[in-house]
């Protein structure tokens, strides 16, 4: 289970990264190379903040679903220990 985990969360900051890159090349932040059809074009910038959090939502989802022990609520009546 720990290997899907780290498959996830790697995934996830990845999707992250793609996403940073697609915002920076929409807002004219980053230019390379010089005759980019990304370059300053606002749908790269709103696409990539998509991206951005389609990706964390798979790199919450993978600790959070992907966890060792899911932490259950006592019942009434239930005495830890």
């Amino acid at each position: 289970m720990d290997r899907i985990r780290y498959w996830m969360v790697a995934t996830g900051a990845l999707i992250i990264l793609t996403g940073l890159v697609w915002i920076a090349h929409g807002t004219g932040f980053v230019s390379l190379p010089a005759t980019d059809f990304m370059t300053e074009l606002s749908v790269w910038t709103v696409n990539g903040g998509l991206v951005c959090v389609f990706g964390a939502i798979v790199l919450l989802g993978s600790w959070r679903l992907l966890r060792e022990e899911p932490h259950a609520e006592p019942e009434d009546g239930d005495v830890p220990g």
